[in-house]
């Protein structure tokens, strides 16, 4: 479906992060909230609200976000239709045993290791997430709330901290957060020439899809909203939408074992050659892009900072059997723009990839390995045994159809795209187990393939949850006595 530019975004009522990643405010905090009182936590819901951050504005020095998973909405009394209402994933939740299948939540990400999130954990109601200009800013903040938690009896399970690092590179030491997806309304910055338009039904409730439809959200019924804060329905002037102008808020905490990433790469690099350049070729055919975030699709021989910004380009007749981008690379596995085999051309593929794009907002964590952040520097660092990682954090509006997808199809499939044995070899589950192998990469060259075997695992997952992100409306409903 295309963008119908004369619809309206109620940016007043959508909370800001939905629409821009704060790219000023590079501080940032999450917190994992328990209540203990109903009374209380609708208070402090109250008293917090005011500082949430809406869409319609762009702050300079600080932003404020909150949203609940299926167990803190059930805390705060939501009646049971509108519970039953949510998505079936959200209500099940990201450890569900079904699911852990569909994710890869196996092996070493399996839920039962998990530091929060996971079921020997404490359960998680609401994620507070702040965002702030400078150090000082956070601390006082963090302070604020610290003491309404304190006054509200409710117990912060945990803090997740960030770290921003040197020119937008995750830990590895490759830029990251090139490629999000353009969604209409969002913003007045226009589009690349191959940048399909979005319509906004894709992350946000309330608004049509890519198939011309609103997405699924919670319902109440019109008695229940005494005080007349929710909108109508779509098509429905029975019941109010309690989903309105929120979506669904995926967070999964990934560490990053970077001294493992690079000791392999120089492991696999061929005798008697220069072990560091063939070392940052062979990470660079894993990730997609050069440590710069050129894409190998524009630069196939070496790295290019001209394209470092580079976003749209595509592979059907630029790199169609993956000689210059391995089909199992990254960023081509999450995002595989024009090149799913399954399609018949380059247009059915481009639209069937548009269908499962997630909206990305995550932030680093921890101290880099290597202070330069060089790729260099990053292989030949000792390892320090120190946790560092990504807080992967991203939107959809259909759980199933767009995150979930995309990591049970893309990034754990062993036979994307016509691979064997092949996971993602950044995030995908790798062991050999039951006659199963996922630990394989496999990169096309002529006149034979390549096949490195044996990988470590470079990430696992570390605690994860969904969580609802309400509206502004739907946040005060939430609050109210």
């Amino acid at each position: 479906m295309k963008w119908d530019s004369n619809t309206t975004l109620e940016k007043e009522d959508i909370q800001g992060l939905l629409v821009r990643g704060y790219s000023k405010l590079p501080y940032a905090s999450y917190h994992l909230l328990r209540f203990n009182d109903l009374k209380d936590a609708k208070s402090y819901l109250h008293e917090s609200i005011t500082q949430v951050t809406k869409a319609s504005t762009s702050p300079d020095d600080m932003a404020v976000h909150l949203a609940f998973t299926y167990d803190g909405l059930k805390y705060l009394s939501l009646p049971e239709i509108t519970l039953q209402s949510f998505l079936r994933q959200f209500k099940e939740g990201m450890t569900e045993k079904h699911r852990s299948f569909v994710l890869g939540d196996e092996h070493a990400n399996a839920p039962e290791l998990w530091e929060w999130g996971g079921p020997n954990n404490p359960p998680v109601h609401a994620l507070l997430m702040l965002y702030t200009k400078d150090k000082s800013t956070l601390e006082a903040v963090q302070s604020q709330h610290h003491t309404l938690f304190g006054h509200h009896h409710i117990e912060e399970v945990r803090m997740l901290a960030t770290d921003t690092l040197p020119d937008l590179k995750e830990h590895f030491g490759f830029r990251d957060g090139v490629s999000q997806p353009y969604v209409g309304g969002f913003s007045n910055k226009q589009p690349g020439e191959n940048e399909d338009i979005l319509p906004p039904g894709e992350f946000v409730l309330g608004y049509k899809n890519w198939y011309g439809q609103y997405p699924d959200s919670p319902i109440m019924e019109t008695e229940s909203d005494a005080d007349d804060l929710l909108p109508s329905y779509p098509n429905n002037l029975k019941v109010k939408d309690f989903g309105m102008n929120g979506s669904y808020l995926v967070f999964r905490q990934l560490s990053q074992d970077v001294y493992c990433f690079w000791k392999y790469m120089k492991e696999q690099a061929p005798a008697a050659s220069h072990t560091q350049k063939e070392a940052v070729k062979l990470a660079s055919k894993m990730v997609g892009r050069w440590p710069s975030g050129a894409p190998l699709v524009k630069a196939p021989h070496a790295d290019d900072v001209q394209y470092a910004n580079h976003n749209d380009f595509n592979y059907w007749k630029e790199d169609f059997n993956g000689l210059k981008c391995p089909i199992g690379a990254h960023i081509r596995r999450t995002n595989p723009r024009d090149s799913l085999l399954t399609e018949k051309t380059d247009l059915e593929s481009k639209e069937m990839v548009l269908k499962h794009r997630i909206l990305r907002r995550g932030r680093t964590y921890g101290t880099p390995l290597a202070e330069s952040m060089k790729t260099d520097d990053l292989m030949n660092a000792e390892d320090d045994g120190k946790e560092r990682g990504l807080h992967f954090i991203c939107f959809v509006g259909d759980l199933i159809r767009q995150f979930e997808f995309i990591q049970n199809a893309w990034v754990k499939f062993h036979k994307f795209g016509g691979l064997y044995e092949d996971s993602d070899p950044l995030i995908g589950t790798h062991y050999q187990k039951d006659g199963h192998v996922t630990d394989t990469f496999t990169v096309p060259e002529e006149p034979v393939r390549k096949r490195y075997k044996n990988m470590p695992q470079f990430t696992a997952v570390k605690g994860g949850a969904y969580f609802f992100f309400p509206g502004i409306k739907a946040l005060t409903y939430l609050s109210r006595p």
